[in-house]
């Protein structure tokens, strides 16, 4: 992605770490007429893999999969709703990247009865 002005630092980091790991990224539009966004970057290698990323933010530690699933359960629904992962395509992931106040992100990918950590970045 070359034009990365628009993009919050979150989103910046965000793309640096799946063009590191040979993903195309676009960022996604809000949604009418919330203006929420449904998912933050949607990013596609050319093996055709194709992701659908959320991003989060936090400044408290959350301690495992229970609380984690808790602090996103909202966005996780929103994912398994928007984009179902029955696709002729391409075989697409839904991903919740947690960015802590250090800067790291925790991955984890939507499956349709529950998240799983993934490891990477």
């Amino acid at each position: 992605m070359k034009n990365t002005t628009r993009l919050s630092p979150i989103e910046r980091a965000a793309t640096s770490l799946l063009e590191e790991k040979g993903f195309s990224v676009v960022p996604m539009l809000p949604c009418f007429p919330t203006h929420h966004k449904p998912a933050h970057l949607m990013a596609l290698r050319i093996t055709t893999e194709l992701l659908y990323l959320k991003l989060k933010q936090t400044t408290r530690p959350l301690p495992g999969i229970p609380a984690t699933e808790e602090f996103c359960h909202k966005d996780a629904e929103i994912l398994r709703k928007l984009f179902p992962l029955r696709t002729a395509t391409a075989a697409p992931h839904r991903e919740i990247w947690i960015q802590n106040s250090t800067g790291r992100f925790t991955c984890l990918e939507v499956l349709d009865d529950g998240l799983m950590e993934v490891s990477h970045v």
